[in-house]
């Protein structure tokens, strides 16, 4: 109790609007629904939403478990008792059927489409890619205006992998090991020629890899960033993140804005983005490069609503009373919030 009431104190957080703010949304941002699989103890754990128990060979009963949190819902597999956590994109789920096979359900439980595939990628502007369980060879899903499952189309059988569609394109993978993109037709609209590819983010650009040097594309596969870099991530804010050595920021013109100095960097947000020092603190700079918020916290979180919220581990021995000395609680952490002109508006622990 000692021990506890030692750590605790002080502890209690500050309250305000910016910090109610920033605490809701990072609590949304941890909630997204994830990929679940489990088994109910008993039948009464669970609800049923849409009966389909008197077909199962037609879909799956979508459910609830009585123990889980609100709006959790779950897809109820009555063959075998397995419980799937669907995330729909586009009104549909990609889903693994307790045969080992993939299809798509609809929110009411039915299947879309039969289930064929031995994998699926969700929708995403009505369209999909699935690999067929029978031959290997991967295919183009298309929704119809109206939401419908609607046609499917073979793709290049060179295709060895495909990923989930980003801004209209998906990366794909030939059995030489060499990637390139296709768009929601299924074209090959650029031509698989680098050695490694990532998706498209929404600003239009992607990082390639041509031998150990990855650089920037844009839709149409034309370089924005040479590759000349260890590693480098899409623009935020007009600037990406590169590593040439250390890591800093590239303009729209492919020239350091942001000196390569820091041991990593995460994107621009509100202005702001955090670095890690030699020393392995975390602080923030601005677009111009300059230290906010010096390299003090042992991590951070990215700008919202004007506010960062910054963690500090506690690892501090605590002298009792009656000189014995014990170790602090590792899972101690302490927080800061800070403004975007690094002063601090806020502080607790957990």
């Amino acid at each position: 109790m000692l021990l506890t009431a030692v750590l605790m104190a002080g502890c209690a957080p500050h309250d305000s609007p910016a910090v109610r703010k920033y605490e809701t949304w990072l609590q949304a941002r941890w909630n997204l629904p994830k990929y679940a699989v489990g088994t109910p103890r008993a039948s009464d754990d669970i609800v049923f939403i849409t009966d389909l128990r008197s077909h199962p060979d037609d879909g799956l009963s979508k459910v609830q478990l009585k123990t889980s949190p609100d709006r959790v819902y779950y897809v109820y597999a009555n063959q075998t008792n397995r419980l799937i956590t669907p995330v729909f994109f586009d009104a549909l789920a990609a889903v693994a059927i307790p045969t080992g096979r993939w299809t798509y359900i609809d929110s009411s439980g039915r299947f879309a489409y039969p289930p064929l595939f031995r994998y699926a990628n969700p929708f995403v502007d009505g369209a999909a890619t699935a690999q067929l369980a029978e031959l290997g060879t991967w295919v183009l899903l298309r929704k119809t205006a109206l939401g419908k499952a609607g046609s499917i189309k073979e793709l290049d059988p060179s295709i060895a992998s495909i990923q989930t569609f980003s801004a209209g394109r998906a990366v794909f993978t030939t059995f030489d090991g060499l990637s390139g993109y296709l768009d929601r037709k299924g074209a090959l609209v650029i031509p698989a020629s680098f050695n490694s590819a990532r998706a498209f983010c929404p600003d239009g650009s992607a990082a390639v890899r041509t031998g150990k040097k990855w650089g920037l594309v844009d839709l149409d596969g034309v370089l924005i960033a040479r590759p000349e870099y260890d590693d480098i991530r899409c623009f935020s804010e007009d600037l990406a993140a590169a590593k040439k050595g250390a890591w800093g920021f590239l303009d729209k013109k492919g020239n350091f804005a942001i000196a390569p100095r820091f041991a990593s960097v995460e994107d621009f947000s509100e202005g702001f983005a955090s670095f890690k020092s030699n020393s392995g603190a975390y602080g923030f700079i601005d677009r111009s490069g300059s230290i906010v918020v010096p390299a003090k916290y042992s991590w951070v979180y990215p700008f919202q609503f004007g506010i960062a919220k910054a963690g500090t581990r506690h690892t501090d021995w605590l002298i009792y009373p009656l000189s014995f000395i014990v170790p602090a609680d590792p899972h101690y952490t302490s927080w800061t919030y800070v403004d975007k002109q690094g002063t601090v508006v806020a502080s607790g622990g957990e």
